[in-house]
């Protein structure tokens, strides 16, 4: 069972390796050729493609109506979201210490 599951792990690995070395080149590919590079049905690719993207392996998205899968290149990250992120930080940060104040005085006042 335990060496199941290694090697299912492993061909997961591969498996997206081998998609990731197919899809490089490309900024938009048909999800049917690289089906057929990597010699697997397209359901079970574009549905690993997807999980790739979700997982962020790869910048993308899947263009299932036209069955295209559009790549984007690794940008830098977006000041505007860095900026946004490191407030909701500060704000997590005052609202644990107003918290914590509020608590001290409730037991205070007990």
């Amino acid at each position: 069972v335990l060496i199941k599951h290694h090697l299912g792990i492993l061909s997961e690995q591969l498996l997206e390796s081998n998609l990731i070395r197919i899809i490089e080149p490309y900024s938009c590919v048909e999800i049917s050729h690289v089906a057929a590079l990597i010699e697997m049905p397209q359901p079970v690719v574009e549905k690993k493609l997807s999980q790739m993207i979700l997982d962020g392996k790869f910048q993308g998205i899947l263009d299932q109506g036209k069955g295209q899968l559009i790549v984007y290149e690794e940008g830098e990250k977006d000041a505007v979201v860095e900026k946004g992120l490191q407030v909701i930080s500060n704000m997590d940060n005052v609202v644990s210490s107003l918290f914590d104040r509020s608590r001290a005085l409730r037991t205070m006042m007990v």
